[in-house]
This record gives C-alpha cells, sequence and structure tokens, in this order.
C-alpha cells in the first residue's frame, strides 16, 4: 500500500506492506500548483508524482492520501443513535447541522467512539470530519492522472495517531486512560493533536508553520527561501529563541522568538484545555509531554527551547525506532524523518483496511476512511 501526502512545498510518498515500510521518498511541490490547501494544476503535479514513481521503482499502485490543513474540520458532536454506517449514510444531511453555513461543496465522515453506545438517551457522541470537496478531489484528480488508484482519503491528525501512537498498549497500566499531546509542524500550518491511548481525541490546525521561521530568516539575512532553510538546517536554537549559526559562514544571530512564542503560547493553551475539560487533579486531563514532528522537526534545539518555554517533556516523534524498515535509514535522524510521519500513517490505515475496502463502494467498514467513489477518472 502506497501513503502519499501532497503539500504545499513537497510530495512525499512511502510505501508499507505487511507491518513494514518498504520504500520512502519525496519530491518538490511544482511552484504555485497546490493553492489554499487545493491542486490547482493537477496535470504538473502528476507528472512530479510520475517522476517520483519511476525513482523510487514502486510496483504498485493503489494509494491512500492524507488530507490536512486549515480547511479539514474535527468535531466532537451529539448524533442520533444508530450504527457507525447509518450514521454515515446520513452524514450529507446530518453534518451540516453542526457547522456553520457554506456554500462549498463539503466531504463528511463520522466516527463513533467504541464507548459511544454505552450512554442512555437517544443521542450519542461522534467526531465529524469535515474535508472541503475541492481539497480531496484535485488531489484524487493528480493522483488518478500519475496513474495511481486512490482508495482512500484518511485525516492527517489520525494517521499521526496511527504512527506515534504504535507502540502504546491501552491495555497495560503504562497507557491506560494516558492522553499524549502530538505536534507536526508543517511547512504551512501546524497540526496540534491529544491522543487517549491509540485514538485521536481532539486535533487543531493552527495557521503557523516552517515557512514563519525560514521567513524570518530570509528577512535578516536577505537570503532566497531556499537559502533560508538549509541555512535553519545548519543552525543551532538556544533557549532564549535565538538562531546561531556555523561559525565559518559568518553569519550574525537571528531571533526567532515570534514564530517561537506563537507555537508554545498554542501548546500551553491545550494543555489548559485539556485540564480544563476533566475535574481537577484528574489523571485524565493531564498532558506531560509533547511529542513533536513534520518538517520543523528539524530545528536543531527545538524541543530544548518548547521544554525550557513549558516546563514539559518535549521530544521527537521518533518514527525509526516505531516502525519496522526493510529500507536502509542508518544514515537518516528522526528529525529528518519526521516529515514522512502523514504519508506513512495513511499507507498503515489504508493497509489494514485494503482488503475491506472496494474501489467505487457506496459503503466501508472504516469509519476514518473516505471511500473513494464518484470521481471520474481525469
Amino acid at each position: 500500500m502506497l501513503g502519499l501526502d501532497i503539500g504545499s512545498r513537497a510530495i512525499y510518498l512511502t510505501r508499507y506492506t505487511n507491518g513494514e515500510v518498504l520504500a520512502f521518498g519525496q519530491c518538490p511541490t511544482p511552484p504555485e500548483s497546490v493553492v489554499d490547501d487545493i491542486v490547482v494544476e493537477p496535470l504538473r503535479v502528476a507528472d512530479a508524482l510520475s517522476r517520483l514513481l519511476r525513482l523510487m521503482r514502486v510496483p504498485e499502485s493503489t494509494v491512500c492520501l492524507v488530507v490536512g490543513g486549515v480547511h479539514v474540520i474535527n468535531k466532537w458532536v451529539e448524533v442520533p443513535r444508530l450504527s457507525s454506517e447509518e450514521l454515515n449514510r446520513a452524514a450529507p444531511l446530518e453534518a451540516p447541522r453542526h457547522l456553520p453555513p457554506t456554500q462549498e461543496p463539503m466531504l463528511y465522515r463520522f466516527w463513533v467512539p467504541p464507548h459511544a453506545h454505552q450512554h442512555s438517551g437517544d443521542t450519542m457522541p461522534a467526531r465529524l470530519i469535515a474535508i472541503p470537496e475541492a481539497v480531496v478531489h484535485s488531489r484524487l484528480d493528480a493522483v488518478l492522472l500519475a496513474g495511481l488508484q486512490p482508495v482512500s482519503v484518511f485525516p492527517e491528525g489520525d494517521a499521526l495517531v496511527r504512527v506515534l501512537t504504535r507502540h502504546h498498549r491501552p491495555h497495560s497500566l503504562l497507557w491506560r486512560g494516558k492522553a499524549s499531546a502530538l505536534v507536526a509542524i508543517r511547512y504551512d500550518y501546524t497540526e496540534m493533536s491529544i491522543a487517549r491511548e491509540t485514538y485521536l481525541e481532539f486535533t487543531r490546525t493552527l495557521r503557523i508553520g516552517l515557512e514563519d521561521a525560514i521567513e524570518a530568516v530570509q528577512r535578516a539575512l536577505g537570503a532566497t527561501f531556499e537559502e533560508a532553510e538549509s541555512l535553519l538546517q545548519q543552525s543551532q536554537l538556544d533557549e532564549h529563541g535565538t538562531l546561531h549559526f556555523p561559525e565559518p559562514l559568518g553569519l550574525p544571530p537571528v531571533s526567532l522568538l515570534s514564530f517561537l512564542h506563537s507555537l508554545t503560547s498554542e501548546m500551553r493553551r491545550m494543555v489548559d484545555f485539556q485540564r480544563s475539560r476533566f475535574p481537577e487533579g484528574s489523571y485524565l486531563g493531564l498532558l506531560d509531554s509533547f511529542l513533536i514532528t513534520g518538517e520543523g522537526a528539524v530545528l536543531n534545539g527545538l524541543t530544548r527551547y518548547c521544554s525550557h518555554s513549558l516546563g514539559l517533556t518535549c521530544l521527537i516523534g521518533d518514527i525509526l525506532n516505531a516502525l519496522k524498515w526493510r529500507v536502509e535509514v542508518q544514515d537518516r535522524s528522526p528529525e529528518v524523518m519526521g516529515r514522512y510521519v502523514s504519508a506513512l500513517g495513511a499507507a498503515m490505515e489504508g493497509e489494514l483496511e485494503i482488503g475491506r475496502l472496494e474501489w467505487g463502494a457506496a459503503e466501508a467498514d472504516s469509519q476514518l476512511l473516505m471511500p473513494v467513489e464518484g470521481v471520474p477518472a481525469a
């Protein structure tokens, strides 16, 4: 199964089969081909993806796409007590009742937690996922043009949880009821999520990302975006939020406090929000650590700065040790590999569900995967 993540700056592709990562690769997204999360030039994206497929020598064509960004809505709502299949059949009518009015066509999916049917009354809690149709269909157009067979679409928050909680054991005393905070710093947004054991409990997407840090370096040094990104990867962030570059470069330090303050303020808000949802002192409301991943994980010293600022443990989400790899990764660091987390999560979920999903089916056993249906081939 292939997992595909089409971002504003890069395209990430992974291959995952029988519990092992068989291949991974990336290529730049063609400039101005993805605007506001929509693939506005699917042919150019398809050409880039086709070149990446040839380079990776991928023999299969089934792919599960991951979709994230500020346009993806995750919201807990009260819905009629129905089975998940019945609820998702009724989603086009039920979901808009819980969202602000919009003229934009949307795709909807409900996820019902395992304990939901234990609630008394005529309603139960469910998580509503809503994604603009253009965000999904434009990606499907590009994938079809590249000769791939898309089977489903997976929300990014759930993809992150799928990978980063892989070794959590819900039935063990260590992980029972445990909440984990996940922060995926992408180029143009940041996905902050809370996982309860191995399920996504809450997610919020912020309009801050690695681009903000890169642009700060760009302005301070008069560099191009590409030069600033390269310099950022060579730099070291201290506990005061200042970037220091290697001495041979002879460059002055650059402050990233604006970006870092925005990031840590939102992390602190997440801790307070989680605490407020439960009785004072409850273990369920405790967030004592953050796992950081995504492209922003390459910022050397970021976890130390966040730990110092928040007074909490902040670590890099280490997917190298979380997964089995059939491809050489000895020369890779967890910080660099963090950019593949979302694509890997989609591939893993697609691998689990491929036996139960059929192309063009109106229903799917998975509550989270949006089966591809009614999308004309380009």
